[in-house]
């Protein structure tokens, strides 16, 4: 492992012991990448976030209005570090941790020199296991957070829901979409979109375009749950539902499988398939689709972003479409930026983690300094774009995006994504 992982952890390790902040300093210079293995490691540098100091006897919670906007403020990373497994290595699966991190601690020090808040931000070792985290749940650091960033495993989101609802706590959930057993929780804030919102994204997009008789939902019969969410966001749109093509579930190809009733002669033909269990049974579909020499256009998962068995000129040919979360382009000169700056602080390139990381401390910092602890009653008056993804929230109840301006909710989605199409080198922002 490489010694940037090893540092970042025992950093964390102190933070979570301590209870304390990392120190304001190091030996680390800003521009000096950190070599693995050579020498003693220093410790990476650390950007200068602002240290709350709290008057003795007051707690976060007995501060006056969450409307005060100057700070100090509180933030708790709750992520598995996975400090129990530490060693003379550092675990595999501390990365998601320690990128994620890595990246929040660039966005701090962002802040801390653009006239941000003041932040604390201590960190938490989740840990993995249900056990584990319930454990966690009892950390006084979680109780004196004000804003708490977390969890990384679904199963572990409604057990800090109803942790936080009872303390007024804004929590920002920003890696899974599994928030159905949050409740009543208007301040919890679910970073990743569901698969209800990545489905009306689709709908939206398809719409610019597309006439509803052109549009076809396509998946084999265990999939088929998955049709009600395309049909009630055509509703909503007041369009005329899709057409269906529901296959039997030992479909393995489409050899025997005729789609010549849903193909328009001098037509755009629209296939939506949210299907993602089985690469060869999407490439047999785009084989046959390529086969009939129709005017197509495909509309796939995010998932079929990771297939590595699928031609490409499958791709192409067919205009495959995907929505998605996270997009990076790393043609701009701010992402090359940053990707440089973490390579200076930390001596290896930031994923897709790293890049959630800052989006996600740099819009709770923005709209603290904005807004104060009310910010996330305020989401409806905000815009964010970030590295990796925009934010714009959307009401939630009982599993449905409302439309904004609704009172009673359970919980906020962001409900932005990117609809990419594949291009001869990859997937690129559609137009």
């Amino acid at each position: 492992m490489s010694n940037w992982r090893l540092l970042l952890l025992i950093l964390g390790t102190l933070a979570l012991a301590l209870g304390c902040n990392p120190p304001k300093k190091s030996p680390a210079t800003p521009g000096k990448p950190i070599t693995p293995g050579a020498g003693k490691p220093a410790k990476p540098a650390t950007p200068p976030v602002d240290t709350v100091v709290w008057t003795p006897g007051q707690k976060p919670d007995q501060q006056p209005g969450r409307d005060k906007v100057d700070g100090p403020y509180r933030i708790a990373l709750l992520m598995p570090f996975l400090t129990n497994q530490f060693s003379s290595t550092v675990p595999e699966k501390s990365e998601l941790a320690l990128q994620f991190y890595a990246g929040a601690r660039l966005a701090a020090q962002q802040l801390s020199t653009t006239g941000g808040p003041n932040l604390k931000i201590d960190v938490v070792d989740s840990q993995l296991s249900d056990a584990e985290f319930q454990a966690a749940l009892a950390n006084p650091l979680l109780k004196d957070a004000q804003v708490i960033i977390g969890p990384a495993r679904p199963s572990h989101v409604g057990m800090l829901a109803a942790q936080a609802t009872g303390r007024r706590q804004i929590v920002l959930s920003p890696m899974t979409p599994g928030s159905e057993q949050v409740k009543g929780f208007p301040d919890f804030l679910q970073i990743s979109p569901s698969l209800r919102a990545h489905c009306e994204a689709i709908v939206r997009h398809v719409a610019r375009k597309h006439d509803p008789s052109a549009v076809t939902l396509l998946c084999k019969q265990k999939e088929a749950d998955r049709l009600p969410y395309f049909q009630q966001a055509q509703a909503k749109r007041g369009g005329s539902p899709y057409r269906e093509l529901i296959l039997p579930d030992n479909t393995a190809d489409f050899s025997q499988v005729s789609l010549k009733a849903y193909l328009q002669p001098g037509k755009t033909s629209v296939f939506i398939v949210p299907s993602w269990a089985s690469q060869d049974f999407i490439n047999s579909l785009l084989r046959k689709l390529k086969a009939e020499k129709a005017n197509v256009e495909v509309y796939g998962m995010p998932q079929w972003a990771d297939f590595e068995n699928i031609e490409p000129e499958f791709l192409t040919a067919n205009r495959v479409h995907i929505p998605k979360s996270n997009y990076i382009d790393y043609n701009r000169e701010d992402i090359k930026a940053f990707q440089k700056a973490f390579l200076d602080a930390y001596g290896t390139i930031p994923n897709d983690d790293a890049f959630n990381g800052y989006d996600v401390v740099l819009f709770a910092g923005t709209s603290l300094k904005q807004y104060g602890l009310s910010f996330a009653e305020k989401l409806n008056k905000q815009s964010y774009k970030g590295f990796r993804s925009d934010y714009q929230f959307q009401p939630v109840s009982a599993g449905q995006i409302l439309d904004t301006g609704v009172r009673n909710f359970d919980y906020q989605e962001n409900v932005f994504l990117h609809i990419l199409r594949f291009d001869k080198y990859g997937y690129i922002p559609a137009n």
